[in-house]
């Protein structure tokens, strides 16, 4: 039987929702609700399709389109840790061009990610390496606190104790006083990295459709705040996700903040029988210090296999010339399944 897509509707989200919900890589961000937080603080143009064996839901995609000049396509999801296509295990790969000219009736280009390599090699037409990127996992169950904590240098231990010797506690909060205190510190730590800066209406909205999977915590001696971070974990699944961090960037150079907000990660995550613990996406450079810093603590990169794949011949062409024109790196070459 032929492979369709439909775009999601009122009358498919129930097999949207069981299909996330029973998927292994099934996440909060392939969630309904993390789509109406999107649409309703961000204004985005999102489009969710399902891809269907007949009645059966065999993959969902969720995308935003978007426009290239006189080009419309798709893209994957912008502020999701986890916004890759997911695919039943009875999926076809080598009948994923079914799929793209599908889409190719409406599109001119997809954007999309996902985690197994096979899907990326039955490609066959031109297709682009986005980016080197993927999520740092940690695997509790192979990885324990004790194991982590036997891998730290006196160095790295004692930039963690040193928080609790000179008085800082942390603590989950709740009141909107100190969630606007995280939100204020968190803005301060994007601007610093000039990262994407989310509304505080984004988090408040998280709070009110995650209500019992947001954790907020900080930590703080008294008026001194050094640290804040957002935990988005469902009772329901196996991970937790680190997500947003908060920092007073203006603390002694002496204090490492980051060390002990990951070592309290860790231990929460354990102690609340998770059996793995997401720290963020990391682009795989060499000397990455984000990638590094984490990497301590146990986690390890998870390959994400991004592509662009023109779904014409004259975006192929106009998509080569534009990256030959800035400089084309080799990681960016089309390939073809």
């Amino acid at each position: 039987m032929a492979y369709s897509i439909e775009l999601l509707s009122e009358g498919s989200i129930h097999q949207w929702e069981e299909f996330n919900d029973r998927s292994r890589e099934g996440t909060p961000f392939h969630s309904i609700r993390w789509k109406h937080i999107l649409e309703d603080v961000l204004k985005l143009r999102l489009r969710y399709y399902l891809i269907l064996d007949g009645g059966k839901v065999v993959g969902i995609c969720p995308f935003i389109e978007q426009s290239v000049g006189f080009f419309r396509g798709l893209n994957s999801l912008p502020h999701s840790e986890f916004n890759n296509m997911i695919l039943d295990d009875s999926f076809d790969a080598g009948r994923l061009d079914e799929i793209l000219s599908l889409f190719a009736e409406d599109y001119s280009f997809l954007h999309f990610n996902v985690y197994h390599p096979d899907i990326i090699a039955a490609i066959n037409r031109d297709n682009f390496i986005v980016e080197h990127t993927g999520n740092m996992m940690l695997d509790l169950k192979q990885k324990p606190p004790e194991a982590i904590w036997s891998t730290f240098s006196r160095n790295m231990r004692y930039n963690i104790q040193i928080f609790e010797k000179r008085g800082f506690t942390i603590q989950e909060v709740h009141e909107p006083s100190e969630i606007k205190r995280f939100y204020h510190y968190y803005v301060e730590n994007l601007t610093h990295i000039n990262g994407d800066i989310l509304p505080f209406s984004f988090f408040e909205r998280l709070m009110e459709r995650f209500p019992d999977e947001v954790r907020i915590a900080t930590l703080t001696n008294g008026d001194v705040f050094a640290g804040g971070w957002l935990t988005l974990a469902s009772p329901d699944r196996t991970t937790a996700y680190y997500q947003y961090l908060a920092l007073n960037r203006d603390l002694p150079n002496r204090y490492t903040p980051t060390y002990p907000i990951y070592w309290d990660l860790v231990n929460w995550a354990w102690d609340n029988g998770y059996e793995k613990l997401s720290f963020g996406r990391q682009k795989l450079e060499p000397g990455n210090p984000r990638l590094q810093g984490k990497a301590k603590f146990g986690a390890e990169h998870v390959p994400i296999h991004a592509r662009l794949v023109p779904l014409s011949r004259t975006v192929s062409l106009a998509y080569q010339l534009k990256r030959k024109l800035s400089g084309l790196q080799p990681a960016d070459a089309p390939t073809a399944g």
